[in-house]
C-alpha cells in the first residue's frame, strides 16, 4: 500500500515500494522530484546540460542500489546525492577568477536538507539524554524541559540543591560533547 498523507502520495511511501522494485512507484517519485532536483543542480553547477546529466546519474544510481540502501527520508537522500555529484563535478572543473567569485557569493541550502539536519540533531540530543543515568535524566528534564527551579527539584526529589546542580552540570557536559560531535558532522 502506498503511504498517503492527507490523501496524497508521499515520497517516503513511494520509496518503500521502490525497494520492492516497483517501477511505477519509481516513475511517480521521479515525476515528483526530478524538476526540483534539476533546478537545485543547475543552481550549483550553472550549466543546464551538466545539471540534467547529474540528476539522471543520481536517479540511475538510486534505482540500481534501491535494495541495498536503507533510506529514512528519500528527499533528503536524493538532494544530498545531487549536491555530492555537483560538488564533485565542480571540484574537477577548471574555473576562471570571475566564476570562482560568483560561486563563493552563492550559498544554496535545501529546505529538505535543513529539515533533515534538524531532525537528526533532535534525535541525537534525545539519544544523549536517554543515555544519562536515571536520576540525572530526571533532574535535567525537570530543569530544562519543565522549567522547574533547582530548589523545587531538590525538594521534589528529596536531594540537596547542590546535588541538583551537580547532576545538571554533568548532563550539560555530556550534551555539549554530543552537540560538538554533531556540529563537526554538519559543518
Amino acid at each position: 500500500m502506498i503511504e498517503r498523507q492527507n490523501d496524497t502520495i508521499t515520497p517516503d511511501g513511494l520509496a518503500k515500494r521502490i525497494n520492492d522494485s516497483n517501477s511505477n512507484a519509481f516513475n511517480t517519485l521521479f515525476g515528483m522530484l526530478w524538476e526540483p532536483m534539476y533546478t537545485h543542480a543547475a543552481s550549483l553547477v550553472m550549466n543546464d546540460s551538466i545539471a540534467k546529466d547529474l540528476v539522471q546519474e543520481v536517479w540511475i544510481d538510486y534505482w540500481q542500489r534501491r535494495e541495498e540502501v536503507e533510506i529514512h527520508n528519500i528527499k533528503s537522500y536524493l538532494y544530498k546525492a545531487i549536491r555530492f555529484k555537483c560538488y564533485n563535478t565542480l571540484r574537477d572543473t577548471k574555473f576562471n577568477q570571475t566564476q570562482i567569485e560568483a560561486a563563493n557569493a552563492v550559498s544554496v541550502t535545501s529546505d529538505v536538507e535543513l529539515e533533515e539536519d534538524v531532525t537528526e540533531l533532535h534525535r541525537r540530543i534525545n539519544s544523549a539524554i536517554a543515555e544519562l543515568p536515571n536520576r540525572c535524566q530526571e533532574v535535567f528534564r525537570l530543569s530544562r524541559i519543565n522549567h522547574v527551579s533547582n530548589k523545587e527539584i531538590a525538594e521534589k526529589l528529596n536531594i540537596s540543591q547542590r546535588s541538583v546542580e551537580n547532576q545538571l552540570s554533568f548532563a550539560l557536559r555530556r550534551l555539549r560533547k554530543e552537540i560538538s560531535t554533531v556540529k563537526a558532522l554538519f559543518f
